[in-house]
């Protein structure tokens, strides 16, 4: 082999040096983008001496397993944020002044309270009508808040369902390429790259598991083994009309539970966990709120001498008690505080109504139907024995420590994530000061053989200078 040929191979070699140098250096900042390195290899003739060098391969830098560091990290980390987001969201809500009970029940038998002193002045009496409207409207409007943030965050289920399909879809397709790349001998690092950055945008929505082929191809199930993808073809999330979620595989349906984790399973646990414990908890106590009142009102007489009737309306059930509850007495001569009639200045059943603040809730299982006695028994024996005051005293402090609590969840899984970054980038990732020596490497190395080339011309020219 002659010398021009071995300096050509050697020139030819590190040009391809520097276009994966370059191309390396291009893509730095590329997310998912894997660092490519060049393999070389001495070439031999049919004499067995050396002909030059080859290039044997371009490896692509990367390493599945750290790969699957970060998926597993990823799914943790986008369920904990998505929760710490809407918690955060509801802890202000509850400690708002303009939405807080506490507040509003406050001033309600502050209201009454003064009203003791001449329980007989419509100006008293007034202003305990208007507290009554005020504690009406925030019951109300607490349980808007928490059903508008329902809509929400079904909402943005949708769309995480959607792009979960989308990336399922084309990571199957990516996998037929990559497998069709493999059988022709064809170069697929980069393809392989954006394979493995969707997988990681979806490892963020749903804790997966990966399995690589040989072949190049991943299959992706959920933790509990469910299919998301098998080489070229995908499973579809689908929302059902109750809000769940099952999995299409072709003809089949897999029902799937709400503990499958990323944003998509965070999203459905608050929302079918945290927030519908909170709805069912605010109907409690606007049940409890109303039946207490109504019940020591009507043991009374307002001014007129008649008898009292119930103040607040919309608590047949405590289904939609937050929601539906409604004020009945706005006249303020129809509020009944005397424990007698024709006595305007009694104010005994006034005593028995300012009492209720600190009085325990107390609900009558048998004037509840079967459904309430069965949805709602949770949150009423949360707030069994506690004054309304207290029951939301500790409704809050217990969403602020699960809220504190979910934000260092939301911190260490993202250092998680983040060291498990780090451990690819290590292998995988651009280092520009490592690409800037490889490039003056490679350009010494073209320098160098195309000194040996025009060497070889030189004494080719020598040689001919002999014979003339």
């Amino acid at each position: 082999m002659s010398l021009i040929n071995i300096g050509l191979s050697g020139m030819n070699a590190s040009n391809t040096g520097l276009s994966v140098t370059a191309h390396n250096i291009a893509n730095a900042m590329t997310p998912g983008y894997s660092r490519q390195r060049v393999g070389f290899g001495a070439q031999m003739d049919t004499g067995s001496q050396g002909a030059g060098v080859g290039v044997s391969s371009v490896e692509r830098m990367a390493d599945n397993y750290l790969n699957q560091q970060i998926y597993k990290q990823k799914g943790s980390w986008g369920f904990n944020a998505i929760s710490s987001q809407y918690m955060q969201k509801t802890e202000t809500l509850l400690n708002n002044d303009s939405t807080n009970l506490n507040t509003g029940l406050d001033r309600f038998y502050a209201a009454l309270s003064e009203a003791s002193a001449a329980p007989q002045d419509v100006a008293f009496r007034q202003t305990i009508v208007s507290q009554s409207q005020s504690m009406v409207q925030r019951f109300n409007n607490l349980n808007s808040q928490f059903e508008s943030q329902s809509k929400q965050v079904g909402g943005q289920l949708d769309a995480s369902v959607s792009e979960a399909n989308t990336l399922m879809a084309g990571i199957a397709s990516m996998n037929e390429s990559i497998r069709d790349a493999g059988v022709s001998g064809k170069s697929m690092t980069d393809l392989l790259d954006a394979r493995d950055e969707s997988v990681r945008e979806l490892s963020a929505l749903l804790d997966v598991n990966t399995m690589y082929s040989d072949d190049g191809t991943v299959g992706i199930t959920l933790d509990k083994g469910q299919p998301l993808v098998s080489g070229g073809s995908a499973s579809e999330l689908k929302q059902n009309s109750d809000g769940s979620l099952s999995l299409q595989r072709g003809n089949g349906t897999l029902a799937l539970d709400g503990n499958i984790g990323g944003t998509i399973g965070g999203l459905i646990h608050y929302r079918d966990g945290e927030l519908k414990g909170l709805q069912h908890e605010l109907d409690v106590m606007a049940y409890s709120f109303a039946t207490q009142v109504n019940e020591s009102h009507q043991a009374g007489f307002d001014l007129n001498g008649v008898p009292g009737k119930a103040v607040f309306g919309g608590v047949d059930s405590i289904d939609g008690a937050a929601k539906n509850l409604t004020l009945l007495v706005n006249d303020p001569n129809q509020l009944a505080f005397a424990s007698k009639a024709g006595e305007p200045g009694n104010s005994e059943n006034l005593q028995q109504l300012i009492d209720l603040k600190n009085a325990p809730v107390s609900i009558d299982p048998t004037k509840l139907s079967s459904q309430d006695a069965e949805t709602y028994q949770a949150a009423i024996a949360k707030l069994e024995g506690k004054s309304l005051h207290n029951g939301y005293t500790g409704l809050t402090g217990d969403w602020a420590i699960k809220t504190a609590q979910i934000e260092a969840d939301t911190e260490a899984a993202k250092a998680l994530v983040g060291q498990a970054q780090g451990d690819r980038d290590s292998i995988s990732g651009v280092n520009l000061d490592e690409e800037a020596a490889s490039i003056m490497t490679y350009t010494q190395m073209y320098q160098a053989n195309a000194q040996v080339i025009s060497t070889a011309q030189q004494l080719f020219d020598v040689t001919l200078s002999m014979f003339r």
